[in-house]
């Protein structure tokens, strides 16, 4: 199996990956991660996945994944932004695009769209 090149990663991890060599080139032996280092990984992970990040970034995957969990925990229960433009108009086809914080997306497109149960499918997507 062979190394990544930092010319391969996403913009966003390689970004992460540059602030904690800048980090590690200027700290003691006993510095703990600064709280916007983590930060900065953990929403780089809910993007590009866990096990991408904690090995450009060379940091404990268990620990990124509790961060993860913990920020993405409370970001999908109040989503900032819902848009249902006719879909309770009978007979009429529609298309819903539904979007979490973390960047994941969903589209639905019907041709009936009084067929559809829309605030159970918005409960069943932002609760996965």
């Amino acid at each position: 199996m062979s190394k990544q090149r930092s010319g391969e990663l996403p913009v966003a991890i390689e970004r992460v990956r540059s602030q904690f060599e800048e980090w590690r080139a200027h700290k003691s032996r006993r510095d703990r991660i600064p709280e916007r280092l983590w930060s900065a990984a953990a929403e780089a992970a809910q993007r590009h996945g866990v096990h991408a990040v904690s090995r450009a970034v060379r940091i404990e995957h268990s620990a990124l994944r509790r961060r993860v969990q913990a920020t993405s925990s409370g970001a999908s229960a109040a989503p900032g932004f819902i848009e249902m433009e006719n879909a309770a108009a009978g007979g009429i086809g529609c298309i819903v695009d539904l979007e979490k914080s973390n960047g994941t997306r969903m589209r639905i497109c019907v041709h009936d769209g009084a067929a559809v149960d829309w605030s159970r499918m918005k409960e069943a997507f932002l609760g996965a």
